[in-house]
């Protein structure tokens, strides 16, 4: 495998610094992007209910562009850049390429190796190849990602919402039998230290007609270039889960222990998810489950209920209801979709259009 990725880099290296001497393979350039918007009804906004038209309530509006090229051989280099956007204001992200800004070769041989700001690989096995996603309720998932900064669960985050990650140096290997190895190295580019604020993952995952699984690693160092100070701690995360596919359908369950959450040293929590998506004629229902322990002193443990209808206009175009519920115990302040309650509770419900291009 390394001699192909060797040559890979080599003849990459030669096309960008020769390109006039060479001529162009076969390239493909995207647009694309999701446009999701709907009215949201908050029953608990810092202790006042709330009314909105809101962006983004089952899937983060967006667009981005994605391309190819063939460079023969088996070989393609890929690009992506996508920007979030709220589509109820017209708003894009800063910087603006925030969700994604890549480029890479990949091979049916070597597999693919990806530079830039990237998903983690945590977030390639469970949402991307797993579909973690469909706990009905993508917004709203109890991964610490999108939560209120006031609230309890805002003070973990297990990486499953898809936190990119920059200066990302990113492999995937290519399928042996339905297997796939995965590794990814973030640079933290401080100055006098090769390790703080360095990420690094690995993972194992299996795809078959009706079984999918994975298993995952990852980690983050403090960013001080001494080293950990006082009540801080390297990051860790495990991650494992499975789906099973039958008829269009998918039920998964996917586990998450954590500790030093966002480096706070002991600042731990596990995260279990139980989810289904199920088709009925041209209606897709799903939801899903999860339950947070929270293993410090607080022991403010969470837990969400999720569930969405949709209904498909199109392949492109659908329909949906959406409800969430979070509990928090012991004084915890409950909080989703970057929504703070006032107490230990919250319900969101939502009704809206997407549109995929």
């Amino acid at each position: 495998m390394k001699k192909p990725l060797v040559h890979a880099v080599a003849s990459l290296a030669g096309c960008c610094l020769l390109a006039p001497a060479f001529a162009q393979g076969t390239s493909v350039v995207n647009l694309y992007g999701i446009m999701d918007n709907g009215v949201t009804r908050i029953d608990n906004l810092g202790g006042a209910n709330s009314l909105q038209l809101r962006s983004g309530n089952l899937l983060t509006s967006r667009f981005g562009l994605r391309g190819s090229e063939d460079l023969g051989g088996g070989l393609k280099a890929n690009f992506n850049l996508e920007a979030g956007i709220t589509a109820d204001t017209g708003a894009t992200s800063s910087p603006f390429f925030n969700r994604q800004s890549w480029v890479g070769l990949s091979s049916a041989s070597f597999g693919d190796i990806t530079l830039g700001r990237v998903l983690p690989t945590i977030s390639d096995v469970f949402v991307l190849s797993m579909q973690a996603s469909y706990l009905g309720n993508t917004a709203a998932a109890m991964d610490g990602g999108a939560q209120g900064a006031g609230s309890s669960v805002a003070r973990f985050n297990n990486m499953i919402g898809g936190t990119r990650v920059d200066n990302t140096i990113k492999y995937q290997s290519p399928s042996f039998s339905g297997f796939k190895l995965h590794a990814m190295a973030s640079l933290g580019e401080v100055p006098g230290s090769s390790s703080a604020g360095r990420m690094l993952s690995a993972a194992a995952s299996y795809s078959s007609e009706n079984i999918e699984a994975g298993l995952a690693y990852h980690e983050r160092q403090c960013t001080e270039a001494a080293g950990c100070g006082a009540g801080k701690a390297k990051d860790q995360i495990v991650g494992l889960g499975a789906a099973y596919k039958l008829n269009g359908a998918r039920y998964a369950m996917y586990y998450t222990r954590q500790e030093n959450a966002l480096n706070v040293q002991g600042n731990n929590a596990d995260v279990l998810s139980l989810m289904a998506q199920v088709p009925v004629g041209a209606w897709l229902l799903g939801g899903g489950l999860q339950f947070q322990n929270d293993r410090t002193a607080l022991n403010q443990d969470a837990r969400q209920l999720n569930l969405a209808a949709k209904y498909l206009l199109s392949k492109r175009t659908q329909l949906y209801a959406i409800y969430a519920h979070q509990s928090v115990k012991n004084g915890g302040k409950a909080g989703m979709y970057s929504v703070t309650s006032g107490s230990g509770t919250q319900n969101q419900l939502s009704a809206g259009i997407m549109h995929v291009f």
